[in-house]
């Protein structure tokens, strides 16, 4: 658990949502994690603000509960690999990049590694819309592209936000709603 979710940890630049793919990789291919629990956490952890990395703290706790472990020394050995790397770097280059930031090529190399970090974000949405289907019929996670109505949920938050400046956190409850109505249509 320690060693997956350090190399995460290595991996990781541009954002947190890149970051979600790994772990989903690392922790469920690794059956520490139900995709059904990974995809439930996801969900809760989208709705809280701070950095994705949070959510390594719950797969640790989850991941060591399953193999009948303390989940709390679990969460706090997934707390610590998910962070060492970063603090390690941060701690470890500051003082070259004091002399590094002065140069031009150096910043234009960062604008593109901050694109390429913009690239891996859709990576990870993409994939995350190809497994975050989940009903009785998918336990494992499922393409929301099998409804379309996921995709008018989608929409409706994207353009709601972006054109017509919808807070984030109406836009999920929004998405709450239409998934509700979603369940009692489907369901009856």
């Amino acid at each position: 658990l320690f060693a997956n979710l350090y190399l995460a940890g290595t991996i990781i630049f541009g954002g947190g949502p890149v970051v979600i793919p790994l772990l989903r990789e690392y922790v469920v291919s690794e059956t520490w994690v139900s995709p059904r629990d990974f995809l439930l956490g996801l969900a809760i952890i989208q709705a809280f603000p701070g950095p994705n990395f949070n959510f390594a703290v719950y797969l640790g706790a989850l991941a060591t509960h399953g193999a009948g472990l303390n989940p709390a020394s679990g969460a706090l050995l997934a707390y610590v690999a998910i962070f060492a790397p970063g603090i390690a770097l941060h701690s470890g280059t500051m003082g070259l990049w004091g002399l590094l930031r002065k140069y031009r090529v150096v910043a234009a190399a960062l604008r593109g590694v901050n694109a390429t970090a913009v690239g891996l974000i859709y990576a990870a949405v993409y994939r995350l819309w190809e497994q975050g289907f989940l009903s009785p019929d998918f336990r494992n996670g499922a393409s929301l592209g099998l409804d379309p109505w996921w995709l008018v949920v989608a929409a409706t938050s994207f353009v709601g936000c972006k054109s017509f400046g919808v807070p984030p956190p109406v836009a999920i409850v929004l998405g709450g709603a239409m998934g509700m109505v979603w369940y009692g249509v489907a369901t009856s």
